[in-house]
């Protein structure tokens, strides 16, 4: 079985598609041409008047372009195919390591309860306990509020209900507190332009925040060193967030956006669902903004940009 599915890959597949046209082709040419050849031998020994005319090339063309019109639906349905067959694949992988997130702090969480009912720990050592399982918590929060975010931005016809906001505000709120609650020696700088004003669903816009948050921590090399800028240009909110971690291969950039997609490093295991640039660009989308990223390459950090409208102050008076 393996060994069939080695075979018939998407690479295989292609070749033999294009190897089986070729015949096709060279069946079809041959076959009009001895037919032809056939007609003329009998027009000439029956009705030699018929042979005025030379090879209908009309009929030949035809056939070829019906052949070519053939090759194109049959790759366009390749192209679908190989699509779901690499949608399979990243799913799978998917399962498995969201699997793997979920036992992991759960299995700490159960450590550490049967820790406590078996051993009474010092109240020194319940404030440490507490704040690992805390953790813990968070750690499966953040996943499941993931996944059920790329529910709901999957949906077909989705729209989010967009107010006016002081985003100005609204960054800053939610990265301040963050900026001292970063792991050991690790910095944040922010530099937020005030006074911008833009049309936003909050809850959505800090999902957005909180995946580019939990990325920079889980890539980064050592201490996360994070900086955070907005600023206006033109008739956008020009929010960047960059850090200064494992960076992204060429290669993978494009890609990085993509429903499961996880980048991966020879030697390193990095855990993740590979949803949350995928959730970003979506909900960046539905306020009607943009998203790129920059990175030099593998060691070297990543900025994310994000463009989104801005609107006249006066649109956002007297809105909480």
């Amino acid at each position: 079985m393996k060994l069939f599915g080695r075979i018939v890959s998407p690479l295989m597949t292609f070749i033999g598609i294009q190897l089986v046209w070729i015949l096709v082709v060279i069946f079809w040419v041959s076959w009009f041409m001895g037919s032809h050849r056939r007609l003329r031998l009998l027009a000439e020994k029956y009705s030699p008047e018929l042979l005025q005319g030379g090879i209908d090339w009309f009929i030949l063309v035809e056939g070829l372009v019906l052949l070519g019109a053939i090759l194109v639906g049959v790759y366009v349905i390749f192209l679908y195919w190989r699509r779901q067959v690499a949608l399979n694949r990243a799913q799978r992988d998917f399962v498995a390591q969201v699997t793997h997130e979920l036992k992991s702090p759960l299995a700490s969480l159960k450590l550490h309860l049967e820790t406590i009912r078996r051993h009474h720990p010092s109240p020194e050592k319940m404030e440490t306990f507490l704040d690992t399982m805390l953790a813990d918590t968070e750690r499966l929060d953040d996943l499941t509020n993931n996944m059920l975010s790329a529910n709901k931005v999957g949906q077909r016809g989705i729209r989010l209900t967009l107010r006016p906001c002081d985003l100005s505000d609204l960054v800053t709120g939610y990265f301040r507190p963050r900026q001292f609650a970063l792991p050991k020696a690790g910095t944040m700088n922010l530099d937020i332009a005030p006074g911008l004003f833009a049309r936003v669903d909050k809850e959505s816009l800090e999902t957005v925040f909180r995946n580019l948050m939990e990325n920079a921590l889980l890539y980064a090399s050592g201490p996360p060193v994070i900086r955070v800028t907005m600023e206006r240009e033109g008739t956008f909110a020009h929010f960047t967030f960059s850090d200064q971690g494992m960076g992204i291969a060429k290669r993978d950039q494009k890609k990085v956006f993509r429903m499961f997609y996880r980048v991966r490093q020879t030697g390193k295991t990095i855990r993740g669902s590979g949803l949350g640039l995928f959730i970003v660009r979506a909900l960046v989308r539905l306020h009607r903004g943009k998203v790129w990223l920059e990175s030099s390459g593998e060691g070297r950090g990543t900025a994310i940009h994000i463009l989104l409208p801005l609107i006249d102050p006066a649109e956002a008076e007297g809105t909480p």
